[in-house]
């Protein structure tokens, strides 16, 4: 989603645009949403830098190679997940059609210089040169966790942790993406992490960069919007490649409908080139030089485990069609079925991945549609 600017008579009037496939016509294009009434002076309150991850719906900052450690937002007082204000960041990027010089704010996702922005800017002076999404509140983390494939000699697998498709507990579902991490410093061994985050940084050290065209580059956020079109990529068989920048030779991330529709002409996030073609069409995202970079065993295998939840009508349950880890390191194949959690009297005893289950009803449980089930889960939760 982003706003876009109109001027008439002197107002500024702001509209909710959103960016979707055109099937028939084989493009991208913008649709107007609804009318968000008229612009006033946005005011911004104190900036602190934090240590921090910030994303919004559909959107990694443009890029999920960040420039530092840190960020510079004004952070709501109280420690939340989402609604920090952040500045914009505006950069050349070009004129319009019309000759009329352009910018593209990094942070925002959304060009700057049209006759409304001018006028704002006349206005206001240097504290109006302010894009269009300047007061849209996106999600973050402070202290993300920061992890170094290099760390674990035995693997690192990370996914994109979806709602459940089945669940008798009283816990409630994520109501968001969230980044499963698990992790075992050596082979064989237990695992050290085994938890959701809200996002994660992989970083490397100076002898294996993360980014061959980069170098300087030692940070890839994994942030779940980035996490989940990569995810959906995987499940519906999309070409996934690894594109960069003509202008400035940042790693391309395609996200929302780009991420669902394979194409050619891709739109640079980091300084708003639309220039950029792939020889073939497809969805480019950073991970994926990851995961060429990192991974040793590109095999799954299925499970071998039968379970019968009629077993267990007693107990409290909770149901996950397994999906493909976004960066698996281990030297084992990935294991794919359906996994269950099961508790008794509020204690897990059972916690593992079945080939086939029968759900409390009798009938067999089909994992593409639980994965259904979890996707249509997530996608009711940010429609509401």
């Amino acid at each position: 989603m982003l706003i876009e600017r109109k001027t008439k008579d002197g107002i500024t009037y702001l509209y909710l645009m959103e960016e979707r496939y055109n099937e028939e016509k084989k493009c991208f294009e913008k649709k107007r949403i609804k009318s968000l009434g008229v612009e006033e002076s946005a005011t911004i309150g104190k900036m602190t830098k934090e240590f921090a991850v910030v994303w919004g719906k559909e959107r990694t900052l443009g890029n999920a190679v960040p420039f530092s450690e840190t960020v510079i937002g004004q952070f709501p007082p109280a420690e939340s997940d989402e609604g920090v204000i952040l500045p914009c960041d505006i950069v050349n990027c070009g004129k319009f059609r019309n000759g009329a010089q352009r910018w593209w704010c990094r942070t925002h996702q959304v060009h700057w210089g049209t006759k409304a922005d001018l006028l704002q800017a006349a206005r206001e002076g240097e504290e109006g040169i302010k894009c269009a999404n300047a007061k849209q509140p996106m999600d973050y983390t402070k202290k993300p966790l920061v992890i170094d494939p290099g760390d674990y000699e035995g693997g690192i697998g990370i996914w994109a942790a979806l709602p459940t498709a089945i669940n008798t507990t009283d816990e409630m579902d994520i109501d968001k993406v969230k980044i499963h991490v698990h992790a075992r410093p050596k082979i064989g061994g237990k695992k050290t992490i085994d938890t959701n985050y809200p996002a994660v940084v992989i970083t490397a050290n100076d002898i294996l960069p993360l980014l061959g065209v980069m170098e300087d580059k030692k940070r890839v956020v994994i942030a779940p919007p980035a996490a989940l079109a990569y995810l959906e990529a995987l499940i519906n068989n999309l070409p996934l490649g690894i594109l960069n920048c003509n202008k400035c030779h940042h790693p391309h991330l395609d996200l929302g409908d780009f991420a669902k529709n394979p194409h050619k002409k891709h739109f640079c996030g980091n300084c708003g080139v639309d220039s950029n073609w792939s020889k073939e069409p497809m969805i480019s995202s950073p991970i994926k030089e990851l995961v060429d970079k990192f991974t040793q065993n590109t095999n799954f295998v299925n499970s071998d485990r039968i379970l019968d939840l009629r077993d267990y009508q007693d107990h409290q349950l909770k149901v996950w069609a397994s999906t493909p880890a976004i960066l698996w390191t281990s030297n084992q194949p990935q294991e794919m079925g359906i996994h269950v959690h099961i508790y008794q009297g509020g204690r897990k005893i059972i916690d593992d991945t079945f080939c086939q289950v029968t759900g409390l009803d009798g009938s067999l449980l089909e994992r593409d549609k639980l994965i259904s089930v979890m996707l249509d889960k997530l996608k009711n939760n940010v429609e509401n």
